[in-house]
């Protein structure tokens, strides 16, 4: 933002660059100033300036010679103006070119940035059909493992089914065996007695 300027600094800066033997121009004039103020503001200053200096009898040879002045400072005014807007354009233009450097960069991160998000998503939709995948071949193993189970408990129901009427027919027959063990030994010592009993008598027993 430019800084307001007084005639009274202008006027002074003038009496300074005349000390020093230089000449006032409008560049040396705002240096001095330190780039204070706007060039159309200094131009007006300075004028101002310069012609209270001017007596009131001026000939027209100054009068002439001041406008000549005038124009000139007009015109350096002017050339001023323009570099400082073609500069201010070249700036632009930099400027332009810059953000459209950036503004590629940036299309260019989104782009992959998508594209990452493509890949997230694609690869958690594999991830997520992988784990259903496993989990519908654990409850198949983990529903085989059960009817097995079950198969293996119900054979097992049978086998002990089955032992258990062998151990009972088994049991049985052992019953059975030893009662007819008992009625031979039985039958056996009747007919020793009856043999004695024979003998006894003077019968000879027929052997059978």
């Amino acid at each position: 933002m430019k800084q307001i300027l007084s005639k009274d600094e202008v006027a002074k800066a003038l009496q300074n660059l005349a000390a020093q033997g230089k000449k006032p121009t409008l560049a040396t004039l705002h240096a001095v100033l330190q780039h204070r103020g706007s060039m159309s503001t200094l131009v007006r200053l300075k004028a101002e300036i310069e012609a209270a200096e001017q007596s009131v009898m001026d000939s027209p040879d100054a009068l002439k010679a001041f406008r000549e002045i005038w124009a000139l400072a007009v015109e350096e005014g002017r050339s001023l103006q323009e570099s400082a807007n073609a500069e201010l354009r070249e700036n632009l233009k930099a400027l332009a070119a810059e953000n459209e450097r950036l503004d590629g960069t940036a299309t260019e991160a989104l782009s992959r940035a998508s594209e990452m998000q493509e890949a997230l998503s694609r690869r958690e939709s594999e991830l997520s059909r992988t784990r259903a995948e496993q989990e519908r071949q654990f409850n198949q193993v983990q529903a085989a493992l059960v009817k097995a189970s079950a198969q293996a408990a119900e054979a097992l129901q049978s086998l002990a089914e089955v032992q258990a009427a062998r151990s009972a027919e088994v049991a049985a027959l052992r019953n059975e065996l030893a009662r007819a063990v008992t009625k031979a030994h039985e039958l056996e010592l009747k007919l020793v007695r009856a043999r004695a009993l024979l003998e006894a008598k003077g019968i000879e027993a027929k052997e059978t």
